[in-house]
């Protein structure tokens, strides 16, 4: 990712600052420490603009848990619950599970709605669909054994993860 300004961008040069901000500190101690801290800096602020260009909600990136979208307690909760699904009932590792789960409902569209109406589903319906696309006829898992009696899983089109460089993966596998 370029940190040249785009269009409507904030037309920060983090090259520059950057650069400047190394080269233009006397202070040895404060050089070290700036040469430490800065590049970290610069980098948080490519991945956020990148998160945003993904399409990602304004909060995404600054919330403290994994996801990347702000979510209160009870929420969080819910999401950490989709997660579990995703890694015992399909077996990914917890680093894909979160990246699918900020892919599909870390972006404004999501964010927009509301996401109480998640509540009236079991974490399954969600999480199932996260990593499931739908068949031939339309049909997506809810990862209920009784709705999904008719469905094999085996054979059932998967959607693909999130690419490895997008900012969707915030734990290391």
């Amino acid at each position: 990712m370029t940190s040249k300004p785009a269009a409507g961008d904030d037309h920060l040069d983090l090259d520059a600052i950057e650069e400047l901000c190394l080269a233009s500190t006397p202070d040895p101690v404060l050089a070290a420490s700036a040469r430490e801290m800065v590049p970290l800096l610069v980098a948080e602020v490519r991945r956020l603009r990148w998160l945003v260009s993904f399409g990602a909600c304004d909060t995404a990136g600054t919330t403290g848990t994994e996801f990347v979208l702000e979510l209160d307690e009870e929420m969080l909760a819910y999401f950490r619950e989709m997660a579990d699904v995703l890694v015992e009932r399909i077996g990914i590792s917890r680093a894909e599970a979160v990246a699918r789960i900020n892919a599909s409902y870390g972006t404004r569209q999501w964010v927009a709605l509301d996401l109480e109406l998640m509540g009236h589903e079991l974490p399954e319906c969600w999480a199932y669909g996260v990593y499931y696309g739908p068949d031939e006829q339309h049909r997506v898992p809810m990862g209920s054994p009784t709705a999904d009696a008719d469905i094999d899983l085996s054979t059932h089109p998967v959607r693909p993860a999130p690419p490895k460089d997008s900012p969707f993966w915030t734990l290391e596998e």
